[in-house]
């Protein structure tokens, strides 16, 4: 994609929505359809595309589209950056070594519930032709409510899961499977190993899981989730095998999401984390004291929105702007136990 403004800026993008196939109703999805277009464009070519030509290029496109003109270069190039990452976790975009990109393959995913689709993929859709009113941009998220003819016979599907990346088995089925194929090794204790260890069974009712964390394993016997923090404060996971409170066997934990196998213990222990639902306006706020994990997060950012408190940086608020029954459904096989306070009611 090349750029040269002739005359009024106004009209330059107007013609540069067009292009991209968007109207103002879609406007807000305009930076990350600029990034997808720019690195499909630039990768055509080279089957990859380098971050600063990348930035080069998209420069003084998005000086004309973003929604304030007095933005500094630089600051619009950290947006431009922020928004290749963003569109990496969406699965739109391939980040490669050496500050390379190429855009992903195109698939559609199909939400449960018929709650619509999800286009995945670098492929701009003006290459799909598809107008601004098919594409309901979220972040740098494009879902489609009712899938064209056309896209259905030429874009490949996949598989809810397998995009959000959710384990097949059940929570608790999961995390049998994760304790018993990882061999747990002899532990020969160092001066400098100092560990926490978590347990959900010793926390108050409904205590977010940062506050789940014990110095000691107490007198306890069996297999625990332990933390330590390295060098440089880096946290570091194992799977220790205790016997009266001391660690005998001990493995690292490589590739598994750790935070779901806190939700695993902590249903385990009958002491599920909580979520309370509060009513804002039109829209219903889910409050957590803990994160959740990836693979949620991952489905989440596709049809709702997360706030971090800065008084509260534990906290974790989920607006879900479509679907909060599919929403609803995640949480309830994650075991979150929903606490229901005066004026909500499901």
């Amino acid at each position: 994609m090349g750029l040269e403004v002739l005359g009024d800026e106004t009209r330059a993008a107007d013609a540069l929505r067009q292009q991209l196939r968007l109207t103002q109703d879609t406007a807000r999805g305009s930076l990350f359809e600029l990034v997808r277009t720019i690195v499909w464009s630039v990768a055509a070519s080279d089957t990859k595309a380098h971050v600063h030509r990348v930035l080069s290029t998209a420069l003084l496109p998005w000086q004309l589209l973003s929604p304030r003109q007095d933005r500094s270069e630089e600051t619009l190039r950290l947006e431009l950056r922020e928004a290749l990452s963003m569109l990496e976790d969406a699965d739109d975009l391939i980040g490669m070594s050496g500050g390379y990109w190429a855009p992903a393959a195109a698939r559609l995913v199909l939400l449960p519930h018929g709650a619509g689709w999800v286009l995945i993929g670098g492929i701009p859709c003006a290459l799909l032709a598809l107008e601004g009113d098919v594409v309901q941009f979220h972040g740098p998220h494009r879902r489609i409510a009712v899938l064209p003819e056309k896209l259905a016979g030429t874009v490949p599907q996949e598989a809810f899961k397998s995009w959000a990346r959710l384990p097949e088995l059940p929570l608790l089925d999961w995390a049998r499977e994760v304790f018993n194929s990882i061999e747990r090794l002899p532990y020969e204790p160092s001066s400098a190993d100092a560990f926490d260890f978590y347990v959900p069974a010793s926390a108050k009712a409904g205590t977010p899981q940062f506050f789940r964390w014990s110095e000691s394993a107490a007198d306890r016997t069996g297999t625990l989730l332990a933390r330590r923090r390295r060098l440089y404060g880096a946290r570091e996971y194992r799977l220790v095998d205790v016997r009266a409170g001391r660690i005998v066997r001990a493995c690292e934990l490589h590739d598994v999401d750790v935070r779901r196998l806190m939700y695993a213990l902590a249903l385990e222990a009958k002491n599920p984390v909580r979520a309370c639902p509060t009513r804002l306006g039109g829209q219903t706020e889910w409050l957590f004291g803990s994160e959740l994990p990836r693979a949620e997060q991952r489905a989440f950012a596709a049809f709702g929105s997360l706030t971090i408190p800065d008084e509260r940086r534990f906290e974790r608020r989920w607006t879900f702007m479509h679907n909060e029954e599919l929403a609803l459904d995640m949480l309830r096989s994650l075991g979150i136990a929903v606490v229901q306070p005066r004026g909500v009611s499901r």
